[in-house]
């Protein structure tokens, strides 16, 4: 992923039935993907409602995909029609994200096309709430943190007077946690949260138990602060900053960067809080002193502290922000233009800083003292507004897996010299699967890949397709197939294997045909014997292998192929340029492919079978006279 496109919030990326698609057959189980892991929102996870606004009964939810992948069984049998999906997800920010789409069963498909809206909708649940919440937290921090900063600068100029906001600020801060960690038991909702929480919402991934540790911590603060004497207000201290370091945790630039993301959230906070929280009770001593010259030693110390906040402030800020946005697109999203708004009142804050420390090296004026710390609770208004906004995402970054085949798919396969590819081809959409000779698929590919792909139709109109990746060897583009012949031009390299070209036909569109691939089954199981000519290449070898030639009943023949029972997992038939019938049939989960081309008889007459890691051609030879017995 890209530095300037980081994602915080997850987004759902894919989902099965897909968005705004339609299947024949009612569907067992809901699947949501998205790009980073995700915790399930207890009941509330999937919610699958009829035109008429019935609730389809569902089951719990599991998790798969290192966490970014939810599953949700369906309890009944869904006839025809046009269905809703509304999910919810708690992301490793702690916020819960929620969103709807719909999906068609049998002739209802049309129906989506009918209306009005159309594709995937999701935002913040609570989103309100969750930045009224993180503002008192944000001012929690100012209030404690930075009030013992600013009691201990006061101090020493022998100000004794007033007391710090600290306790207040640890009380704020304990609410403050607890409502975060509520409103995820309650899916984004404080009222569901409280009457009705969800155990495994809470429990059940990152976010929740960093919300836990931080209401916990906040606790530990509250009491030292408020029970316990100053003999332990380092365990305060101490707890402060455990909270702080739980923020750089789950705000938004730790999904870009797991190392430095943290990090500058949790200066950048701490700063801001330092920066704000010791001006705070500065001011309130200034009331009380009178601003005389005892408060001014201390306003020094302050200034002069300040200035190295106001340094990590904006630095950490400006690199945080660079993680999540280009600079290009600061005014052109949502979250760029909150993200300028802060900015600019940092920068307005940090103006009216430097006009009141030269005034007050004049005169006792205090007014614009007050008005930077308004200036300044206002920058915490806008950062809590912002951690529940949505970053701006690449649509082009890689994908963490491969999205599912919307609608009938087909899969086909060849290979460029000693690299094995295979395409899955379905509706809007195609992905590339490379595979080198020493990839073992039981513990992983870790060689790397590089693609590209050229998309051809019957008319011989060309054009290059962006490849976007989707793991290890997996690429995926958006593609408009034509009706008829498409050719994919797949060019393939991986780190220490020859790689070249290979071309891959695509018949379009997809015309599934399991009773064919029956009849075809029964024709060879009938044939007592055919000669077989075989050219296998496999591994490092290229593909000019001499032919084995063979002699076969077709039940041993039969018995040794992935169809033997009749079923592929994906089938399309055609009709080649010489009229003859064609089966395609694709097993993507073996990332196997194969062509069969039939005789009048439903005999194979042609074979290419592709594998990860073997490309094998065959011709088969029949003697009429002996078996003139397919079946038509």
């Amino acid at each position: 992923m890209s530095a300037g496109h980081a994602q915080a919030h997850a987004v759902l990326l894919f989902a099965s039935p897909a968005i705004e698609g339609a299947v024949a057959n009612a569907p067992k189980k809901i699947s949501l993907a998205f790009d980073e892991p995700v915790q399930a929102a207890g009941d509330r996870t999937v919610r699958i409602t009829t035109g008429s606004g019935r609730s389809v009964p569902v089951g719990a939810a599991s998790r798969g995909e290192g966490g970014r992948q939810l599953t949700v069984p369906v309890r009944e049998s869904l006839g025809a029609g046009v269905y809703t999906v509304r999910w919810q997800a708690t992301a490793q920010d702690g916020d819960v994200m929620g969103g709807s789409y719909r999906f068609a069963v049998g002739s209802a498909a049309a129906g989506l096309s009918a209306t009005e809206t159309s594709g995937s909708r999701q935002q913040v649940s609570g989103a309100e709430t969750t930045a009224m919440l993180r503002w008192v937290l944000f001012a929690a921090f100012a209030l404690a943190l930075g009030g013992l900063v600013g009691e201990r600068l006061a101090t020493r100029h022998g100000i004794g007077a007033p007391q710090p906001w600290v306790r207040a600020g640890a009380v704020g801060g304990l609410v403050a946690s607890l409502g975060l960690t509520v409103v995820i038991a309650g899916g984004g909702s404080l009222a569901q949260g409280v009457f009705s929480p969800s155990g495994a919402a809470l429990w059940g991934g990152r976010a929740g138990l960093l919300a836990i540790a931080e209401a916990a911590a906040w606790l530990m603060v509250a009491v030292t602060l408020s029970v316990a004497g100053r003999r332990w207000w380092p365990v305060a201290w101490a707890m402060l900053v455990a909270a702080v370091v739980v923020e750089g945790l789950r705000a938004h630039p730790a999904a870009a960067s797991a190392a430095w993301g943290p990090v500058l959230t949790a200066v950048h906070l701490a700063a801001a809080a330092v920066w704000t929280g010791a001006l705070v009770h500065l001011v309130r001593v200034g009331v009380v002193r009178r601003w005389d010259a005892a408060f001014r030693g201390a306003l020094g110390d302050y200034t002069r502290l300040a200035l190295v906040l106001v340094v990590a402030v904006l630095l950490t800020g400006t690199l945080s922000g660079l993680l999540l946005v280009l600079p290009a697109e600061l005014l052109d999203t949502g979250f760029g233009k909150v993200l300028a708004v802060k900015l600019g009142l940092v920068t307005a804050v940090c103006a009216l800083a430097l006009a009141a420390r030269r005034r007050m090296a004049r005169t006792a004026s205090r007014s614009l003292v007050r008005v930077e710390a308004l200036g300044l609770v206002a920058v915490l208004a806008v950062t809590a507004w912002l951690s529940v906004t949505q970053p701006p995402r690449d649509e082009n970054a890689g994908l963490p897996f491969a999205p599912p085949a919307t609608g009938a798919a087909i899969t086909v396969g060849g290979r460029a010299y000693q690299i094995g590819v295979a395409a899955t081809a379905s509706a809007g959409q195609v992905v590339l699967r490379l595979t080198a000779p020493t990839t073992d698929l039981e513990r992983g590919d870790s060689q790397t890949y590089e693609a590209s792909l050229r998309l051809a139709d019957a008319a011989g109109r060309a054009r290059t397709v962006s490849l976007r990746g989707c793991g290890v060897g997996c690429f995926h583009a958006p593609v408009t197939w034509t009706k008829g012949v498409n050719l994919l031009t797949v060019r393939a390299a991986a780190e220490g294997w020859g790689g070249g070209r290979e071309s891959l036909r695509i018949m379009w569109p997809v015309r599934p045909d399991t009773v064919q691939l029956t009849r075809t089954v029964e024709a060879m199981r009938a044939v007592k014997t055919f000669t077989l000519h075989e050219q296998v290449a496999s591994d490092t070898a290229g593909t000019e292998v001499a032919p084995t030639r063979l002699e076969l009943s077709g039940d041993r023949f039969v018995d040794s192929e992935p169809y033997a029972q009749g079923k592929a997992t994906q089938t399309s038939r055609f009709t080649d340029a010489e009229g003859r019938t064609v089966l395609a049939l694709g097993y993507p989960g073996e990332r196997l492919a194969l062509e069969l081309t039939l005789d009048d008889h439903d005999r194979v007459v042609r074979e290419t079978l592709v594998a990860p890691n073997h490309i094998i051609h065959r011709s088969f030879a029949y003697l009429e006279a002996a078996d003139s017995g397919g079946r038509r």
